[in-house]
């Protein structure tokens, strides 16, 4: 049997007596709307009262004030025995559903979802910051500013694939499930996008923060390497705004299939972040400072 179906069964167990107990109340006066027309014969001693007593449901005849004929209020031993009865029974039907609820691994499983999403909001949070810092002629505390936020795009960008190794291998669906799910390995291409297109910034901003800290030769950052920047940040932020919609296709299984190796769609995604990475790191390497280079104008044949 399922353990949560174990569980459930459990519970419902467990809750048998309170529910009994619910449906065994003492007893409801409700009121005779008839008898406050009737006089009352004070001389008699005759006093009709406008209540009336009736029990609701009472399997256990719990609402019976008479202890003479009410064995269970008479003897509250019996109630006892019923509700340890009503407690102990799961255990003995199922010894184990106990152990299973509790013996999982919803903890760790919770932390590492914590961890991912937390990563990902991060990485939005410091990519967004240099976008609309970097600009032409930073200020000193500017440029340390990007140099920071740089160096953390670095730690919970490896807290993303750290936290997304565990979910993928030891949590959530397992690697079986997402191997053959096309829309896992296009989530993995999209960061690898948004990894190897960070590349350019984070080499340009390491040169800039050696030449600045060793007396180098450094110059205010132009108007060239600052919309080239801007540009590599606006890619980042498309790829960092795909990724959760190829996860939610992803988590349903849409386009599930075992007809496509994995290795294939593992390889292309490996070309693809090799490929990009090489073209970044070197167009950043070999970048020319310097200002934009005016458009040609039209001219009208």
């Amino acid at each position: 049997i399922d353990p949560t179906m174990k569980f459930l069964a459990a519970a419902v167990f467990a809750l048998a007596p309170a529910c009994t107990l619910a449906w065994a109340p003492t007893k409801i006066r409700h009121e005779n709307r008839a008898l406050h027309q009737m006089p009352l014969v004070s001389n008699k001693k005759l006093f009709v009262s406008p209540f009336k007593s009736s029990s609701a449901f009472d399997p256990l005849n719990l609402a019976e004030q008479n202890l003479e004929s009410n064995p269970t209020a008479k003897n509250p031993l019996v109630l006892s025995g019923a509700v340890v009865t009503f407690a102990v029974l799961p255990t003995v039907l199922f010894p184990e559903s106990a152990s299973a609820a509790g013996a999982g691994n919803a903890i760790p499983s919770a932390l590492a979802a914590y961890g991912h999403y937390v990563s990902i909001l991060a990485l939005i949070a410091c990519t967004c910051y240099e976008r609309f810092i970097i600009k032409p002629n930073m200020s000193d505390a500017e440029e340390d500013g990007i140099a920071i936020a740089d160096s953390l795009l670095g730690v919970f960008g490896l807290v993303l694939v750290w936290t997304g190794y565990l979910r993928l291998t030891q949590y959530e669906k397992g690697w079986e499930f997402y191997a053959h799910e096309p829309f896992f390995w296009l989530k993995i291409a999209l960061l690898g996008v948004y990894g190897a297109s960070s590349f350019f910034n984070t080499t340009k901003i390491i040169q800039r923060s050696v030449a600045k800290r060793t007396g180098g030769d450094f110059q205010p950052m132009n108007e060239k390497l600052a919309k080239r920047m801007q540009q590599i940040c606006n890619a980042e932020l498309t790829a960092l705004a795909s990724i959760p919609l190829t996860a939610t296709f992803m988590a349903r299984g849409v386009g599930y299939s075992n007809s496509i190796p994995w290795q294939a769609e593992a390889a292309v995604d490996a070309l693809i972040f090799g490929g990009l990475s090489f073209k970044y790191i070197k167009e950043a390497i070999q970048f020319e400072d310097g200002p934009l280079e005016p458009a040609e104008p039209d001219v009208a044949p």
